[in-house]
């Protein structure tokens, strides 16, 4: 029996091909969406639950729903890309800089906490933080806060459990080719573990060249 994994992130054409090359990969894969989420090419046996980003316990559902499904958890794919803000910063309202802040910054915190949680009670679990880096376009001091908090807590968090049972991996990409991203996560997801502990972003680059940059 395959591999149960988690898949989780905006809805976006990245988490559909995330969730299409980890059920072809014969994991068995539970997307947990935000918004709604064309799914046409996803195979039959996938299943798709909803996701609140701004609710801790929608959180903490889901990572309940893949334990009652599964069993266990033996992967969680997270995947981020900031959305573009559509007006000026000083125009932004209250209420849209709360909604924002609740979706992409404590939202993205509360699903974490959860399977780390349960990764820490399985003594075993990869979880994998993948990021859709912004192109080189003036990114908005909201974007800039949740882009920049999300890469920072992802650093972090490998660091922190560094040495622990369950591992924490990173990968990045500029590209849109959402298909041959998806595919290096997966290729990522399914590398042997290092034998030393380093904060490593795997970045992909759509013109076949693949590296990683360390620190």
């Amino acid at each position: 029996m395959g591999k149960a994994c988690l898949v989780t992130g905006k809805s976006s054409e990245l988490l559909v091909e995330v969730a299409r090359r980890t059920a072809a990969s014969e994991r068995r894969t539970l997307v947990a969406r935000s918004g709604a989420l064309e799914t046409v090419g996803v195979a039959d046996d996938v299943t798709v639950v909803s996701w609140n980003r701004r609710s801790a316990l929608s959180a903490r559902s889901v990572v309940l729903h893949a334990q009652n499904l599964y069993g266990r958890l033996d992967e969680a794919v997270i995947v981020f890309s900031p959305v573009r803000e559509s007006v000026p910063f000083h125009e932004s309202s209250i209420v849209s800089i709360e909604n924002r802040t609740d979706a992409e910054v404590k939202g993205y915190l509360f699903m974490m906490r959860e399977i780390l949680a349960l990764f820490q009670k399985q003594r075993s679990g990869t979880l994998l933080l993948a990021v859709l880096e912004p192109e080189g376009e003036l990114q908005s001091p909201l974007e800039a806060i949740s882009y920049g908090g999300f890469v920072s807590g992802a650093e972090a968090m490998q660091r922190y459990y560094a040495n622990e049972a369950l591992e924490v991996r990173l990968c990045s990409s500029r590209s849109n080719d959402a298909a041959g991203y998806a595919g290096h996560i997966v290729e990522v997801l399914e590398a042997p573990r290092a034998r030393r502990a380093r904060l490593v972003w795997r970045r992909y680059q759509a013109r076949g060249r693949i590296f990683s940059r360390e620190r």
